[in-house]
């Protein structure tokens, strides 16, 4: 059997094989928990599922692309677990692009660091690492092509940039195709083809076994947290009601 090829690889690939692993391992809820919406997610594996979450509304988004443009997701770099989460070329150039999924968070933005909610991320130092891996992989292929470093934040409440980083740009996932395809032009049809061609190809990154049932796993994990979810918010609701009918006759006097 073929290799698969790398855009066929589903957004979020490699981390929703970490959630399906952890979730498995851990042991099923039991029939009260389950009727209180007790999350079936252990805490390890909350945020592999939030970033999961992130990477697929970013890879859904880069579908939106126009043509001329091409998306690859959960690209596997280097030599140990690494990942690119979408790697990105079109007439712009090439787009190594680490998403970020901060649900109701405060991101501030300096030239030297990232802050989430105060707390200072190695999110830079990573985008460029990430981005020197996919610029020596073009020296080696003999494509003269740039390379941006690009973090891309989801869901966050706030993303203030208070002075730009030199070598990596933030972007909200709201405007990303719009910040891609505003880019200067910076490649050609045929260079950018071969750029593409190259980042296709599994023989350019680390081999990687990755079940065919992962993305099938990991929507039935989902469909059970917003299940619980559900649980959850009509036992909250009950409450709230339960509590007005208490106080009806205490309102009525």
């Amino acid at each position: 059997m073929s290799a698969q090829r790398m855009r066929d690889r589903a957004p979020g690939t490699a981390v929703m094989e970490q959630v399906v692993r952890l979730q498995e391992a851990a042991p099923p809820r039991s029939p009260l928990a389950r009727a209180f919406g007790m999350d079936p997610l252990p805490a390890d594996a909350q945020p592999w599922f939030a970033g999961a979450l992130g990477e697929r509304q970013v890879g859904a988004t880069l579908g939106r692309l126009p043509k001329g443009w091409s998306a690859f997701h959960a690209v596997p770099v280097g030599s140990g677990e690494a990942d690119v989460d979408h790697l990105v070329v079109g007439p712009g150039g090439v787009f190594v692009i680490n998403t970020k999924h901060h649900r109701g968070a405060r991101v501030s933005v300096y030239d030297r660091s990232v802050l989430v909610n105060g707390v200072k991320q190695p999110y830079l130092r990573n985008s460029d690492l990430e981005a020197s891996r996919v610029r020596g992989l073009l020296v080696r292929a003999g494509i003269e092509a740039p390379v941006h470093a690009a973090i891309v934040v989801v869901g966050a409440k706030e993303v203030r940039i208070h002075r730009k980083p030199v070598r990596t740009a933030v972007v909200r996932s709201e405007v990303l195709v719009r910040w891609l395809t505003r880019r200067p032009a910076a490649l050609d049809a045929e260079t950018a083809a071969r750029a593409a061609r190259l980042f296709d190809d599994p023989a350019s990154w680390r081999a990687v076994a990755s079940p065919g049932d992962t993305a099938e796993r990991f929507g039935a994990i989902e469909r059970e947290v917003r299940s619980a979810q559900l649980v959850r918010a009509g036992w909250g609701l009950a409450a709230g009601l339960a509590l007005a009918a208490a106080a009806l006759p205490f309102l009525s006097h």
